[in-house]
């Protein structure tokens, strides 16, 4: 399954009609979860989609407002929430939330592949129910397949997107190539490279901060309900979505750039969720985007035929020496640079460590390196 997110432009029309299927939308999963919460603790049965599929039609003979919404958003609503509950009692998700009026800006719309290019037409015509024929700027002209469903939604920000997902897999074929590489992670430098190569962070949620503070200090001295309070409100948004679409452009653009040019990308298992806990980092990691980097890595390497490699969290990577395969003393941060006591060789200290993840990511077995990481510690090295 791949999803294509494009930018649109609704009329006024739509926009009113999308307001009506985003408040049934969110209706009928308030209903849905409160039905099956009742059902299972009187009688300790599961209710399903099925089930309250044929419910819902009844619902909405009193519930006037339902039939205004399309009907094919208001099914895929009760089977995601089919998903979610499967989700939970394979502990992989927290019980279902009622979910709060202004909070749903998102529903999905069912296509009918029976229509053909009466609604689709890849990179010039999309039609959908109730909406009819919508503005799409189309980023994606080469999508294979006709989509399955498209999902429209609103950021806070006030920017409209459809995302059309499709059953492929685009396998894009880059030049073939036996390069490796080891990836290393930081605050300072965001991506050193084992070819020697380092990318400094670009900071754009620090660059913003001063901008926000007064968009924020005004939104906070703005009376609630009024109209000032809605237009601060929206500035703070468009703010911090400005921040976040440059910040994905650019690990965009780093992420395709290492995947095209090397067959296996060794990176570390980091625990990016409890260094966010850490109140003096939090800001400064989240502004890095670590978790994003590797997950875009993750996908991209699907896509172009690649090997992503993961290094154990554990796995001690700095002060280790990738030419002899010394393991040294431990490295405060304020050190940078270091010498092997071993062989003598000089390393950078970023640098060293995206070395010795390629060795342990993508070449175990060469020398030096065995399946559980450097082969040798000082004190055996010194006795050969």
């Amino acid at each position: 399954m791949k999803a294509y997110k494009l930018r649109f432009y609704p009329t006024l029309r739509q926009r009113r009609q999308l307001e009506k299927e985003f408040n049934a939308c969110r209706y009928v999963w308030n209903w849905a979860l409160d039905r099956r919460s009742r059902v299972y603790k009187e009688n300790g049965k599961s209710l399903y989609a099925v089930a309250l599929s044929r419910e819902l039609t009844l619902l909405k003979t009193s519930q006037p407002f339902l039939k205004a919404a399309s009907a094919t958003a208001l099914t895929y609503v009760l089977k995601s929430q089919d998903e979610a509950f499967q989700k939970f009692f394979k502990k992989q998700a927290r019980y279902p939330k009622f979910k709060r009026r202004l909070r749903v800006r998102s529903c999905t719309f069912q296509i009918d592949k029976r229509r053909g290019e009466k609604v689709f037409i890849p990179g010039a015509f999309l039609q959908l129910p109730k909406l009819g024929p919508v503005r799409v700027v189309w980023s994606y002209r080469d999508i294979p397949v006709m989509p399955n469903s498209a999902t429209v939604s609103r950021n806070a920000a006030g920017q409209w997107f459809v995302s059309l997902q499709c059953e492929c897999i685009d396998v894009i074929n880059p030049p073939a190539t036996d390069n490796t590489i080891g990836l290393d992670l930081g605050l300072s430098t965001l991506v050193a490279m084992s070819d020697g190569r380092k990318e400094k962070p670009r900071r754009f949620l620090k660059n913003a901060l001063r901008r926000l503070r007064v968009a924020q200090r005004r939104l906070a001295k703005a009376a609630r309900g009024g109209s000032n309070r809605r237009k601060h409100k929206s500035r703070v948004a468009r703010l911090h979505q400005g921040i976040a679409s440059k910040r994905a452009n650019f690990l965009h653009g780093l992420s395709t750039s290492i995947v095209r040019e090397n067959q296996a990308i060794a990176i570390e298992d980091l625990n990016v969720r409890g260094m966010m806990a850490n109140g003096k980092l939090a800001r400064s990691v989240g502004d890095c985007g670590w978790y994003e980097l590797r997950r875009q890595l993750t996908y991209k390497a699907k896509w172009y035929g690649r090997q992503l490699n993961m290094v154990p969290r554990f796995q001690r990577t700095t002060g280790v020496c990738p030419d002899c395969g010394t393991v040294g003393s431990r490295l405060p941060l304020r050190v940078r640079s270091w010498t092997c006591g071993h062989c003598g060789s000089a390393h950078d200290r970023d640098i060293a460590a995206a070395r010795v993840m390629d060795l342990i990511g993508n070449t175990v077995g060469s020398t030096g390196i065995d399946a559980c990481g450097l082969a040798h510690k000082p004190e055996e090295a010194v006795s050969e």
